[in-house]
């Protein structure tokens, strides 16, 4: 239970600091704004009288700013969460209370996870109603799974900045790493098997005409894709990236974009409070 008074703590002091509403009134403008401008835009491009503006086109459109977004909110959410107090002194009145170091982790992750989570969908079923209003024909069911894989997504980002912050002695550091690896992840980590068969191939360009299985994999391994596949995988209508592929292999597709993701939150956070148990304060 003192993971959970842990969690408790962290949810009532984002509510006390209007992190809360400050993070439910931008999710409110991102998905709700984006529901509602997204006929308008559709309009303009392809005429008036055509009605594109469906559940799978908006979902579609709003992919790659939902793992542009979120991400970016949750390591910023995450990445002071136990390191912030070790720098102030109040982790060590924490740790005095009954409470182990793991309760501290588990409770951090628990609790801002929580407040990422109420916000989105807020902010989300806000864009729901919205698309109910404005649309000809909205998909509630469609739209409401997708925004649980959004909410995933971001518990998937704030264990990552968790992991840092218990795993590292300074603020500074937990930015760095946190903010680094979202760097690798947006941009950074598409790049990487392109030189790996740069230098296979005798240091000369490949052919790109087909993808080789393992790039792929390694693209999956990356949690935005990873996302994006597991939307596939219970919205059909949406791409994963088993869809450049007629037979995919086992671990290529789409459910396999779960499994990654829950690693993706055991993993990081595992490490961090491995390192966190054998320091000292």
């Amino acid at each position: 239970m003192s993971s959970l008074t842990v969690a408790k703590k962290e949810f009532q002091d984002a509510i006390r600091s209007r992190w809360l509403i400050g993070l439910t009134v931008l999710f409110v403008l991102f998905a709700g704004g984006f529901t509602l401008a997204l006929p308008s835009l559709l309009g303009l491009l392809v005429g008036p009288t055509v009605d594109t503006a469906t559940t799978n086109v908006l979902l579609t459109a709003m992919g790659g700013s939902t793992t542009l977004l979120i991400p970016l909110i949750g390591l910023v959410v995450g990445y002071k969460s136990i390191v912030g107090e070790r720098d102030s002194g109040s982790l060590k009145l924490l740790l005095g209370l009954p409470h182990t170091r793991r309760d501290v982790v588990i409770g951090k992750l628990v609790g801002r996870s929580a407040v990422v989570a109420v916000s989105t969908l807020i902010g989300f079923v806000v864009a729901a109603v919205v698309g109910v209003a404005v649309y000809s024909s909205f998909a509630v069911g469609t739209f409401l799974t997708y925004t649980v894989l959004a909410v995933v997504l971001g518990v998937v980002f704030i264990a990552i900045a968790t992991g840092f912050s218990a795993g590292v002695r300074s603020t500074t550091w937990a930015l760095l790493g946190a903010g680094g690896l979202y760097l690798l992840f947006q941009f950074v980590w598409g790049f990487v098997p392109v030189i790996v068969r740069y230098v296979i191939n005798g240091f000369s360009l490949p052919s790109l005409a087909q993808t080789p299985n393992w790039q792929l994999f390694f693209s999956l391994l990356n949690p935005q894709t990873a996302f994006n596949s597991a939307a596939a995988a219970v919205i059909p209508s949406l791409n994963g990236i088993a869809a450049a592929l007629d037979s995919p292999p086992i671990y290529l597709q789409n459910w396999v974009g779960f499994v990654i993701l829950a690693a993706w939150i055991v993993v990081p956070v595992a490490l961090g409070y491995l390192r966190f148990n054998g320091t000292d304060l």
